[in-house]
């Protein structure tokens, strides 16, 4: 018996609606994953740059301007590119938190972070919802809404929801976008004609775009869209038209909702901003800088096989990866499914071949994945497209899980509020998440930050400069003064021991400490792994950037009596001159 639900539009808009429901609670449950202090770097850049437009709108001096001095003028206090400040995500994301923020008068940090996660979830929602429309349009009610729970239940997906980034907002103008995109490659375009759907695609191609720049590779789908409806019988001439009606409307929708690219003044001020250009440049030098930290991950060893193998168990999960080499192997013509799979496509090689190829990135081809799988599951027994659906879900649980408030980061600070008055506590660096961070030690109790009552006293090891004899030095007398030695993640420790040639001292370092040499004990060690239920799987293999945000591995040291300061500089300084 095959899957159907085809001959039911009742019972499929009941089943959709729960699809939707559990979607946006399974999201909505993890929205204080982290305590509500923006442990997240990318989300913590964007809540700054709110905290500044809510005060911009709340200074008297300003309310005096206009519509056009405050959306399309160069100087605005709402652009993310004014003097010093760096900004190279799309601004629609941006803009719109803030403006529900100040509508709800949600502007403080705490209040607003609710509100900006509140929408990711919304959006997230929503772009399930066009996963089930663009599925139903390729092979049918039963397979859309298969295709909307295999979207609901994808790692990435899920995580990406918890925070308020721009990335999920890119997702969801994509799903979105494909939609048309398929009526009009399947011509099912109704009433409305090839040219509405033209129309459509380019309102949400724009969107994507204000998103995140790379939302302009959709142009391809789009592409392949308008040839397959061309083979379908529509003429070169009404192409031709559909495809400028949705270049004209994406560009008018990016000028609209990402108005800070532009130069002004005014909304006819079609030149890029300099500043605009500039902030790509300068992030262009960063990600291409050795000297970066976040960096070294990818220059130790990562490669596309690596990628292929996070992105199928950590980005789609295994449910849809196995059903996507079912689709390579059983289909030979492809039709429409093309579409969605182009998009998909494009993502993906975008993130394998970048020289940052995180997860994050290849995330808005999930949507056009989970719409290419739905003709598989015509295919299937009942039964077998249910386990499937099972398997998916349980896969998602541990992503779900991981946002359950018991961050690691929140339970280490937790007990270091425990220790006494005067505690020396030394942290790794400043490029990675200094302990305890701000939380609140019962629930009743205001946000505790970690200077508060002067009850600790810090040191920080700046273990990621260059290792040099000064840092030997440094190193051996913090450590001889320390109390505890925090390791807040592994994104040193995992990663400068991969560069021998250049951290040999660091590399020696973490050999000591790590087989107890070193003289410092483990107190404390958070690991939680990928929580499924029922079994916690080791994903310490798996790239930095799915696991530090949200799940990073936490170790506290404490120094014991045998430690020694000049044996310790010398086992330094040792390793240092033998390279």
């Amino acid at each position: 018996m095959r899957f159907t639900f085809d001959h039911s539009p009742a019972q499929t808009a009941l089943a959709l609606l729960a699809v939707l429901c559990l979607a946006a609670q399974v999201r909505l449950t993890g929205i204080v994953w982290d305590g509500l202090v923006g442990l997240h770097p990318d989300e913590r850049h964007l809540l700054f740059l709110t905290q500044d437009m809510f005060l911009a709108l709340a200074d008297p001096a300003q309310v005096a301007r206009g519509l056009s001095q405050w959306w399309f003028a160069v100087d605005s206090p709402l652009n993310p590119h004014l003097g010093d400040r760096s900004y190279v995500y799309g601004e629609a994301p941006l803009l719109a938190g803030m403006l529900v923020g100040q509508a709800f008068g949600a502007t403080d940090w705490f209040d607003f972070i609710k509100v900006g996660r509140s929408l990711s979830v919304a959006v997230d929602t929503a772009a399930v919802l066009a996963v089930f429309l663009g599925a139903r349009l390729l092979a049918g009610n039963a397979a859309g809404l298969f295709a909307a729970v295999l979207y609901a239940a994808m790692p990435t997906a899920l995580q990406l929801a918890a925070f308020h980034t721009v990335d999920v907002w890119l997702s969801a103008a994509t799903a979105a976008a494909l939609v048309p995109m398929v009526a009009l490659a399947k011509d099912r375009c109704g009433r409305a004609g090839p040219l509405a759907m033209a129309a459509l695609a380019g309102l949400f191609i724009g969107f994507a775009m204000a998103s995140k720049i790379t939302g302009l590779l959709l142009v391809l789908p789009f592409i392949f869209a308008a040839a397959l409806a061309v083979r379908r019988g529509l003429s070169l001439q009404r192409a031709a038209l559909a495809l400028c009606l949705a270049v004209v409307l994406a560009l008018t929708v990016f000028r609209l909702a990402n108005p800070f690219a532009f130069a002004g003044p005014g909304i006819w001020g079609l030149r890029l901003s300099p500043d605009w250009i500039a902030d790509f440049i300068g992030l262009a030098e960063v990600t291409a800088s050795p000297g970066f930290p976040p960096n070294w991950q990818w220059i130790a060893g990562y490669g596309i096989v690596r990628f292929l193998r996070d992105f199928a168990l950590f980005g789609a999960g295994p449910v849809a990866a196995g059903l996507f080499l079912l689709l390579l192997i059983q289909d030979r013509r492809w039709g429409a499914v093309i579409v969605p799979l182009v998009a998909f496509f494009v993502f993906l090689l975008l993130a394998a071949t970048s020289s940052v190829s995180a997860l994050r990135y290849a995330a808005p081809g999930l949507a056009g994945l989970a719409m290419a799988l739905a003709p598989v599951v015509g295919r299937l027994d009942r039964w077998v497209a249910l386990s499937a659906l099972l398997a998916a879900l349980w896969w998602g649980a541990g992503t779900v899980r991981l946002h359950d408030g018991q961050h690691p980061r929140l339970v280490a600070s937790h007990w270091l509020w425990t220790l006494p008055r005067g505690t020396v506590l030394t942290n790794e660096t400043g490029w990675d998440e200094a302990l305890p961070t701000i939380l609140s030690l019962t629930s009743d109790e205001p946000f505790r930050w970690p200077t508060h009552d002067g009850w600790f006293d810090f040191q920080t090891l700046d273990i990621t400069d260059a290792d040099s004899p000064e840092k030997a030095d440094r190193m051996a007398a913090m450590l001889a003064r320390t109390d505890f030695l925090i390791l807040s993640s592994d994104r040193q420790s995992a990663v400068m021991p991969r560069l021998p040639e250049r951290f040999p001292m660091t590399s020696a370092h973490y050999e000591a400490l790590f087989s107890g040499e070193a003289c410092f004990t483990p107190v404390l060690t958070i690991d939680r792994g990928y929580p499924l239920p029922g079994l916690r799987l080791e994903d310490g293999w798996v790239q930095e950037p799915w696991r530090v945000y949200d799940h990073p591995v936490v170790r506290i040291f404490q120094r014991d009596p045998c430690f020694e300061a000049g044996t310790y500089h010398a086992r330094l300084k040792g390793a240092l001159t033998s390279r």
